[in-house]
């Protein structure tokens, strides 16, 4: 929970930052670059959360691994370091594209589903979603698939959610039998 409140701090800092210096656009591209970097390495997790490395090499390895990065998000990532904190990045680079979003009224749309679905036909249900739910802001869709669901989808904007998987069918059918509906009583 302190990790949470650190890295709302941290990118608000940032954020504020980015407002007077007109860089939102860019650190925001690039806070979801460092997001999804973490993220989809494991070793890089461990190593920014390593009580046992020190503070200079892991800022020298960082300055490496991100030197397509802009030199203020380089700066950032090497501050966050030094305090420290590197343990908390992604969370820090979540917070930021969190509040990046809500600043320019954007939703996230999560669509996940038990196999691929046709990038169209993701579009399109979620289109047809926000225009139900009287959604004004703009959408960004981000898709997962979860082999778990068996079939169908499952769709999460800001804090709704549709649930039309066949894993969620089938429980509620479940449920239906153990509460013993389906027997006729006399």
């Amino acid at each position: 929970m302190a990790g949470i409140r650190a890295a709302k701090r941290y990118a608000k800092g940032l954020m504020q930052f980015a407002n007077e210096t007109s860089q939102a656009d860019m650190l925001n591209r690039e806070m979801i670059d460092l997001k999804n970097s973490i993220q989809a390495s494991r070793e890089l997790s461990s190593f920014l959360a390593s009580p046992v490395l020190d503070a200079k090499r892991k800022v020298a390895i960082s300055k490496e691994l991100f030197k397509g990065f802009s030199k203020v998000s380089q700066n950032f990532i090497e501050l966050v370091i030094n305090q420290g904190r590197g343990d908390i990045l992604k969370e820090i680079s979540a917070q930021f594209t969190e509040q990046y979003n809500r600043m320019h009224n954007i939703t996230t749309a999560e669509f996940i589903s038990a196999v691929p679905f046709d990038a169209n036909l993701v579009n399109s249900i979620v289109m047809e979603a926000k225009q139900k739910l009287g959604d004004t802001s703009t959408i960004n869709i981000e898709t997962k698939v979860d082999p778990e669901l068996i079939g169908g989808f499952v769709l999460r904007m800001g804090d709704r959610q549709i649930d039309s998987s066949v894993k969620s069918k089938l429980n509620r059918l479940k449920k239906d039998f153990e509460r013993n509906e389906y027997i006729v009583k006399f």
